[in-house]
């Protein structure tokens, strides 16, 4: 006897819905920016109306954090939330290299990405949750790495690695707004001598050296 396949819930179709805005949203800022984003070419890339959209993202506001939400993984092609985590780098460099990466060819997601961290400070803002679940997540990446530097010998034993992680992260964000501003500036080189000096590693290179140093006279 056949059995007809299961139905989809509203959830689900909701859900699914939900995930089609906000890639269509996506590919919009990529192709034209965050500041010309309209409701209208959303929901003529999403292909339904924009009352239809509008149920789902009452806002354009709300497209927007719903743009980032799918590049960070937050939103997925299924319409499951989760989160994209940093691929594991095998070197520090490699991770610096990875986030950079991130940037200098996307111009138009990351002023998104600054634009709506801005916004994001009043409580009220839609993008306000992202970001807190953003940072919370980047904490929890930065400080682990930091941990596992400090247990190589890599980072300073006797700095404690949640402010490292803080004030790496805050180097980060300040370093990407500079550089879209003007791009006098190689990315990659600066945060990663701005990680250096946080986490201690040009204060025990020298201190290597010195040794050194002193044992050869």
């Amino acid at each position: 006897m056949s059995t007809s396949p299961a139905k989809r819930g509203p959830y689900a179709k909701s859900a699914e819905k939900r995930a089609a805005i906000a890639k269509a949203a996506y590919e919009v800022v990529m192709e034209m920016g965050h500041v010309q984003l309209t409701t209208a070419a959303v929901a003529a890339r999403a292909g339904m109306l924009e009352r239809t959209m509008l149920y789902h993202f009452p806002t354009r506001d709300h497209l927007l954090v719903a743009a980032i939400e799918y590049f960070e993984g937050f939103i997925d092609g299924d319409g499951q939330e989760g989160e994209r985590p940093l691929a594991p780098p095998s070197e520090f460099r490699d991770l610096i290299d990875q986030l950079a990466q991130r940037s200098p060819g996307e111009d138009k997601r990351l002023r998104l990405q600054v634009a709506l961290a801005s916004a994001a400070q009043d409580p009220t803002h839609p993008a306000h949750e992202f970001f807190q679940r953003h940072y919370e997540r980047v904490m929890a990446e930065m400080i682990d790495l930091m941990k596992a530097r400090q247990a190589a010998g890599l980072a300073h034993p006797d700095r404690d690695p949640v402010r490292m992680a803080r004030q790496f992260v805050a180097v980060w964000d300040g370093l990407q707004q500079s550089w879209l501003i003007r791009r006098d500036f190689d990315l990659t080189e600066e945060i990663t001598e701005a990680f250096r000096e946080i986490s201690g590693q040009n204060a025990l290179e020298a201190r290597a050296a010195v040794q050194d140093l002193l044992s050869r006279i």
